[in-house]
Order: C-alpha cells, then sequence, then structure tokens
C-alpha cells in the first residue's frame, strides 16, 4: 500500500498516515465499462487508481473531462470540498482501485498542514479544468489550450458588496457566491462564467470567490498553439500519411463555422468542413498529396487542418 501511494500530494504524508491509510482502505477491482462514481451521486469517499485507466464524463452531453491512467488520485473534490460529486468516472479498461473513506482523507488534511494545502490545491485546479471543459465559452478550443487555460486561472476572495476590479475584458469563473452588474443588476451565479464590458462596475453578492483568467493569456495560449500548427505544417510533405486516432469522428456544427473533430478522449478540435470530410481517409494509407488532390481544396487549407488535428492529439503523422 504504501508504495501504491508513492504519487503526487501522498508524498507529504508522513509514514504513519500512510500505514493508517493501508490499513482503512479497501481495494476493488472494476470491469471495463463499470462506474466508479455518479455525477451527483452523495458518497464522499476517494479513490486510488492503482491498475488501469478511467474516463471522467459531464453527464448530459456525455463530454469527456479527463482521462486518468494509473497511478492516479480519483473522485478527492467531493471528500475535501464537502460536495456531492462533480462527474461521473467510469471504467475504461479493467481496473483496481483503493477506497479511501472521506472523513479519514478529511482528517489528514486538517492533521497534516502541507498535505491538506497540497489537496486544496489539486482540487482547486481538478474543478477549474472540469469548468473550463463544460461551461467555459472557451470550452471548444483545442483541448491542450483549455488544460493550459486551467493552469492561468487566479483564485480571487472577495467580501459581500465589495467591487471587483479589473481589466476591461477580464474572464472571472464565480465558484462561491454571485457577481452582479451594477449598470443592470444582473447576476451571474456561481457555476457560470462572466467577461467584464468596458466601463461597467462589478461587485461581490455575498462571500464570493471567483476564478480570473485574462484574456491577454487566453491570447499567449492560442498564438503558441497556432506556432506549434505551423511548425507541425512544414512537416508535411506531399508524400507524408496521418492517421487519426480510433475512435475520431467529425460533426459539422454551423455555430461553430466549420467541423468539430474529436475522439473517445478529450481530444478536440475545430476544422473547416473539407478538412472534415477527410477524417475517415486519415488512416496512415492516403499521403498528403492524395487528401489535397481528393478535396479538390488549396493545399494549404488541407495542410493547415491536418496539423490542427495532429496539434490537438487527434492524429499522427505515421512513421
Amino acid at each position: 500500500m504504501a508504495d501504491e501511494l508513492s504519487f503526487g500530494p501522498f508524498f507529504l504524508l508522513d509514514r504513519a498516515a500512510r500505514e493508517r491509510l493501508r490499513a482503512l482502505a479497501t481495494r476493488t477491482t472494476l470491469q471495463q465499462g463499470d462506474v466508479l462514481i455518479e455525477e451527483n451521486s452523495t458518497g464522499d469517499d476517494a479513490f486510488v487508481l492503482i491498475e488501469g485507466a478511467v474516463r471522467v464524463l459531464a453527464r448530459g452531453d456525455e463530454r469527456t473531462l479527463a482521462l486518468l491512467g494509473a497511478p492516479a488520485l480519483v473522485g478527492e473534490v467531493a471528500p475535501v470540498r464537502s460536495t456531492k460529486r462533480t462527474a461521473t468516472v467510469v471504467a475504461d479498461t479493467p481496473c483496481t482501485v483503493l477506497k479511501i473513506p472521506g472523513d479519514e482523507l478529511r482528517e489528514l488534511i486538517t492533521a497534516q498542514p502541507l498535505f491538506g494545502t497540497a489537496m486544496r490545491e489539486r482540487t482547486d485546479l481538478v474543478v477549474a479544468d472540469a469548468f473550463m471543459k463544460r461551461h467555459s465559452p472557451l470550452r471548444d478550443l483545442p483541448a491542450e489550450i483549455v488544460s493550459a487555460l486551467a493552469g492561468r486561472l487566479r483564485p480571487r476572495e472577495f467580501a459581500p458588496d465589495q467591487l471587483i476590479e479589473g481589466r476591461d475584458d477580464d474572464l472571472y469563473l464565480v465558484r462561491r457566491g454571485a457577481i452582479e452588474q451594477l449598470a443592470d443588476g444582473h447576476r451571474t451565479p456561481a457555476g457560470e462564467f462572466v467577461q467584464r464590458e468596458r466601463d461597467e462596475r462589478y461587485s461581490a453578492v455575498g462571500e464570493t470567490w471567483i476564478y480570473e483568467l485574462r484574456m491577454a493569456d487566453v491570447a499567449k495560449e492560442i498564438i503558441a498553439h497556432q506556432e506549434r500548427v505551423r511548425t507541425i505544417a512544414a512537416q508535411l510533405g506531399d508524400k507524408v500519411k496521418v492517421r487519426a486516432n480510433r475512435t475520431t469522428i467529425a460533426v459539422r456544427d454551423p455555430q461553430l463555422g466549420g467541423a468539430l473533430v474529436r475522439d473517445a478522449g478529450e481530444h478536440r478540435a475545430v476544422v473547416s468542413d473539407n478538412v472534415g470530410a477527410l477524417v475517415e481517409k486519415l488512416d496512415g494509407k492516403h499521403d498528403v498529396d492524395t487528401l489535397v488532390r481528393d478535396s479538390k481544396r488549396p493545399r494549404g487549407e488541407i495542410v493547415e487542418g491536418l496539423a490542427i488535428l495532429i496539434a490537438a492529439g487527434i492524429a499522427n503523422i505515421e512513421e
């Protein structure tokens, strides 16, 4: 058990605490497709994945929020924050997990400050990442950009009625309380995003906690992603072959102005309809020259689209 807990925040526990966890944890096995955690349920145990892989899902649109492989800590948000389960976790492969009682985890968070701080910071990032992928207006950006932006969210706390100062284009995720736009009284509740408007004033409704995201950071991540796409595009000569992930599909989405291409994991990207139509031919057998000719579109459009898919982790250059 001690070795199985030698990762992440568990490194911060002393030996006695690990031994106590060893005595209290229960080992469970899962088959592929078994549900470990159901969203909105009331359980508060945490789980250590020691073998296999799980998928974290948002119920409703069945959006994949994360794919986790052993070793990993799963389901820690509920015991740390004393909330209902925030997502569904399903076994992607046969798995072995250790169930850790939630009350024991909370005792350790209180008794061992370094561990407690690490756990709270970890759950903040998990929640922020999930909100970015579920509710954010940026949710359909490539997954790597969304994950990077989740790491740039800045926590801020406000007293009731305190003015929220910020830059004109700041984006706020409300974690607790609400934000009121003073001009018209509109309130943004917990779990939703609001983007500041120029010359508008905002205040906290009750004790309010938010994550702040600066649009300058969004621009930096997008520029970095575009540079990566250009680098990949330069590698796509006429005879290069591209293979998409096995579960990749393309869905035309007029609201996005193109096709949303995604796999069964958390990888997604938006490309032109013309590139989306080529997804079924990304089998590692068709070279770039053939794909361009089949599309009857300019080479630049097709090569850029293929590079976007590769940068998003949806496809790879066939070796």
